[in-house]
């Protein structure tokens, strides 16, 4: 079994504008015509990568790989820097993260691949958990790295999917952009975000591509204008300004306090996974999970 673990760099949805079922339709069966269009014009960022020491993974990456009934030692844990400055099967996930613009990169703390059947995924406390296949789907990255975006504050309107701002947009708008938008305001922000990538990055953009985009504007609209305000957070381009502080590195087989001398001994001294560049703004933590909505629900 393979698993990957990379470092890059719960708030349960209590707002019930933010939980409740959308009901307005969908204007597209899903946003698979934006995949191709995404890779082709949001290029790759090179990177270096190095293999944490054997025997230690971020604490974060061990409670997700627990609770998701995985061995902790069964993951190959990498640190991976990115060119831009944003330090972060594993050849596929760092490919398509890569893709990723180094400001919204910025809001993600870790990322887990996972192995399973069933293609999903979904993001706890900026840490955004792929499973099966979606490791390699561009959209799915942008969609679970919105809900950081969106629930980290990174939006002048702090929580987007809470704000008057986009209630309103939604209210003017006549249709969500596909059916998985309908889940809630969280993911339909997110949903959105996809939307507007696309619509800033591709020729063209999203209103060529669909006759009827009108009926979701406002909505896409509004996250462009966001995004802009917060420092083109969905634009190719620039350094890494702002992180998450990586979670602490843990032994792989028990915490610090009860491994006997001999482990820690036999797997080295504990890898320092602190960020190093002292001019990066350190963001606040603010706990989030999002798997309630996003946990079995494949993706295409």
């Amino acid at each position: 079994m393979r698993v990957s673990v990379f470092t890059i760099a719960g708030v349960y949805f209590s707002a019930m504008a933010a939980s409740q079922k959308l009901t307005k339709p969908p204007l597209q069966p899903n946003l698979d015509n934006l995949k191709q269009g995404l890779v082709n014009n949001l290029k790759l960022t090179q990177s270096t990568e190095e293999r944490v020491k054997a025997g230690w993974m971020p604490k974060a990456c061990k409670d997700i790989a627990n609770e998701e009934g995985k061995k902790p030692a069964d993951f190959q844990v990498w640190k991976v820097k990115y060119n831009d400055d944003s330090p972060e099967s594993f050849d596929a996930l760092v490919k398509t993260f890569g893709r990723l613009p180094v400001h919204t990169r910025d809001y993600v703390r870790h990322v887990v691949s996972v192995p399973s059947a069933k293609d999903y995924a979904y993001n706890s406390d900026a840490n955004v958990v792929f499973f099966g296949n979606t490791l390699n789907n561009l959209n799915v990255h942008l969609h679970e790295s919105a809900h950081s975006l969106d629930i980290q504050k990174a939006y002048s309107d702090k929580q987007l999917s809470t704000s008057a701002k986009w209630l309103g947009a939604y209210r003017q708008d006549s249709a969500v952009p596909d059916p998985y938008s309908q889940t809630n305001q969280v993911e339909n922000v997110a949903q959105n975000t996809v939307v507007a990538s696309f619509q800033k990055n591709v020729p063209g953009g999203f209103s060529k591509l669909n006759p009827n985009a009108n009926k979701i504007k406002n909505q896409y609209s509004t996250v462009i204008a966001e995004q802009k305000a917060g420092g083109d957070l969905l634009i190719p381009g620039g350094k890494c300004r702002k992180r998450l502080p990586n979670s602490e590195s843990v032994p792989v087989g028990g915490t610090g306090q009860t491994l006997a001398a001999a482990t820690i001994e036999s797997i080295g001294d504990k890898p320092d996974m602190s960020i190093q560049d002292t001019t990066l703004e350190v963001l606040p933590d603010v706990p989030f999970d999002t798997r309630e909505a996003c946990n079995g629900t494949a993706f295409t």
